[in-house]
């Protein structure tokens, strides 16, 4: 598989994501925002991909949508949700908000397939089922690829999308939350349609656990919950305009005894300790991609849950990543399963090559299973 994350280059906080099938070379885009067309197309040539389908996971009303562009320039077909027919009703209803006239541009996309919920769409070998999940807006789908999660604005790291939008819902998107996304397998992994940190993607065990908008509620209560939770339109921008900004980055508050350690008291630790695992959370293909800390094991972020018996306990445990976001998140819940010794590499591995640390291209996988 290849996978390409863009974060956009503007300050909507959008994630698009361009996901191909190796041998076939047929790719699929999910939420490209206009801002980002040039380096979407660049990247299916330097990929040596071909785009099949442009999948928006609902009609945005922060960004304009760049589906009809790579439509027009690449002849992939545009992909939503049936409900997406009756889209011009929530235009109008947007001008209150000063997004009327992104929610027109949005609306004005060619849409070649309307698919519905339990719909499999293929690219090559690559399948990905369609789950219906409104709230956020009535046509919101979330898609389903082995264990990766795109869910667009309906659930975000640490948060959700708002409710109160155009055709937005706080029931509808309390039943997606807890009824579609919470019963997915807990290593699934989120990848959100905006992020407003350095956050790549999250892991659903962690949401269930951190995520406030994840805590058991009624559907009353949760509906209470958003209203409180987010701020009137009238106080979210002084000129009229909405903002999805839901929250700020998550921190660990709950005591766990995991420790931050810099590239400088990481190699200190190697030189001095016997009893040291260093676990590298990251997809096998970024290690050779980018590089790794010396002796590294390698179980990734999304297999961490169903293999935590292949790490040991009475050993100090040094947790990776590239940047130190995932990193975080898995030492968090090594810490809450009761594991003693559990540090987190500031910085990631990027930190580390970019330090006077010693970079070597060595995997060690110790015996743990793929």
């Amino acid at each position: 598989m290849i996978f390409r994350q863009i974060r956009s280059k503007d300050d909507t906080g959008t994630l698009s994501y361009l996901i191909a099938d190796e041998e076939s070379k047929d790719a699929v885009v999910i939420d490209p925002n206009i801002e980002d067309l040039d380096r979407i197309l660049y990247m299916t040539d330097e990929l040596g991909v071909r785009v099949k389908y442009v999948i928006d996971t609902h009609t945005h009303a922060d960004h304009t949508t760049a589906a009809g562009e790579i439509k027009n320039l690449t002849g992939a077909e545009v992909i939503m949700h049936e409900n997406t027919k009756d889209k011009w009703k929530v235009v109008d209803e947007g001008d209150k908000f000063g997004i009327g006239d992104t929610l027109r541009a949005n609306a004005a996309v060619e849409v070649d397939l309307y698919v519905v919920d339990g719909d499999v769409i293929k690219a090559g070998s690559l399948e990905f089922r369609v789950i219906f999940t409104p709230g956020h807006t009535d046509n919101h789908i979330s898609l389903l690829l082995q264990d990766m999660l795109f869910t667009g604005d309906l659930l975000l790291v640490g948060q959700a999308g708002r409710s109160d939008l155009p055709g937005g819902n706080p029931s509808d998107q309390y039943e997606s939350l807890f009824n579609r996304i919470m019963t997915l397998p807990e290593e699934t992994r989120i990848f959100p349609g905006h992020d407003y940190e350095d956050n790549e993607y999250s892991v659903l065990m962690e949401e269930k656990e951190d995520n406030p908008f994840l805590q058991a509620r009624t559907k009353d209560e949760y509906i209470e919950f958003v209203k409180d939770f987010f701020p009137p339109f009238a106080e979210a921008s002084s000129d009229g305009k909405m903002t999805l900004q839901c929250g700020t980055k998550r921190v660990s508050n709950s005591g766990e005894p995991f420790e931050n350690i810099s590239t400088e008291e990481l190699a200190d630790m190697i030189k001095s300790e016997k009893e040291l695992l260093l676990l590298d959370v990251r997809e096998p293909f970024e290690l050779m991609a980018f590089g790794m800390v010396p002796g590294v094991v390698n179980i990734p972020v999304g297999q961490i849950a169903g293999r935590i018996k292949e790490i040991p306990r009475d050993k100090k445990i040094v947790v990776i990543c590239q940047s130190g976001n995932r990193s975080f998140e898995v030492s968090h819940y090594l810490s809450k399963q009761g594991f003693p010794k559990v540090y987190n590499l500031e910085g990631g591995t990027s930190g580390w090559i970019n330090s006077r640390s010693p970079r070597v291209n060595e995997l060690k996988l110790s015996g743990a299973k793929s």
